[in-house]
């Protein structure tokens, strides 16, 4: 319960997705991080699900904008109309001024925080503070954040992957790669495009990547997928059947890239805490590790035991929603640190 009739929430602003969780309560909101845009008058006129389902479906009077890219914020005006939106409609009461947490990359730079910030000033905020992805995954998954122990936390997101390890309260080393969810559908629609000359769509590519996808791929997988899309020489509606052989070797250069991370990470903690990890392990979240096998094919390459948090979407949101109640020395600093 709100203390003094405060609401107070998590909020995961991703480059996908929005997840909002109240404390104590739960996920009051799960909506995609958009909004449609009148162009003539710069008026946003749907956010969400709501703007998602006008994609391809209006004319070019309107535009879809996507206000975060690779986890920053490209469009901070948008970017504060929406978050406003989300939280209105998270809101029990709505005149209440909420206490908010907000997870951000790890690489985000103190003038990154700051415009954060100050973009959401007036929005009637009672108390706001920043805290790193990894870090809520980690109050989420109810690790012991305060004990000085490692822990590593790799967050696959659609726009960033935060690779990070936490002990005695704080992170020790971490790297934020571009690489990511998102950056696994782009490698399947370029493939798609050269092997069967057809151009598809995000939602495409995604399906591709959830029905066909293994990270860990043997060669006596023959599944394939029927997909619709567009000529490349023709630009008329076509098909083709797409191999889960095309598919993975699309996002290969993408998880080698992740592996490569958690590798330089490795190798820049301190040797206690690298042992540490062969007991406490790996933790894996974000949307990107439902990716089947991954955490097989991790596990096998880096050799350090590796798990999927459960409920891997909702993880970052959860946790900035703990954070509230995280009345050790730890969580004070973080507020003192990235408060309004």
């Amino acid at each position: 319960m709100a203390i003094f009739g405060k609401e107070r929430l998590g909020i995961d602003l991703g480059t996908a997705n929005t997840v909002i969780s109240v404390a104590n309560k739960g996920i009051a909101l799960r909506e995609p991080s958009l909004l449609a845009v009148e162009k003539q008058t710069q008026k946003v006129v749907a956010f969400g699900r709501e703007a998602s389902r006008m994609e391809g479906r209006t004319s070019d009077n309107y535009e879809l904008i996507h206000p975060l890219q690779h986890g920053a914020i490209a469009h901070f005006s948008y970017t504060k109309q929406m978050l406003a939106h989300f939280m209105s409609a998270s809101l029990k009461y709505s005149f209440s001024k909420p206490e908010v947490v907000l997870t951000a990359p790890c690489d985000l730079s103190k003038v990154e925080r700051k415009a954060i910030i100050d973009s959401i000033r007036d929005l009637g905020i009672n108390r706001a503070m920043i805290v790193e992805a990894p870090y809520a995954v980690a109050l989420a998954a109810g690790l012991e954040v305060e004990q000085a122990r490692g822990k590593m936390i790799v967050d696959i997101g659609e726009g960033t992957t935060d690779i990070a390890v936490i002990s005695y309260g704080e992170t020790v080393k971490s790297l934020t790669l571009k690489q990511a969810s998102g950056s696994m559908n782009d490698k399947i629609a370029q493939a798609v495009r050269n092997e069967h000359q057809l151009l598809i769509g995000d939602y495409t590519a995604e399906t591709l990547k959830i029905v066909l996808g293994n990270a860990h791929y043997e060669s006596d997988d023959q599944d394939h997928l029927l997909v619709r899309g567009r000529s490349v020489a023709q630009g008329v509606p076509s098909q083709a059947k797409v191999s889960a052989a095309l598919v993975a070797e699309a996002i290969n250069e993408v998880i080698g890239q992740i592996l490569l991370g958690i590798r330089q990470v490795l190798e820049q903690t301190p040797i206690e805490l690298s042992a540490d990890l062969l007991e406490t392990g790996i933790l894996l979240s974000g949307g990107g590790c439902l990716l089947k096998r991954l955490a097989t094919r991790i596990e096998g390459e880096i050799g350090i035991p590796v798990r999927s948090y459960d409920y891997p979407f909702d993880a970052a949101a959860i946790g900035a929603g703990k954070l509230f109640d995280q009345l050790n020395y730890q969580s004070k600093q973080i507020e003192r640190q990235a408060r309004l």
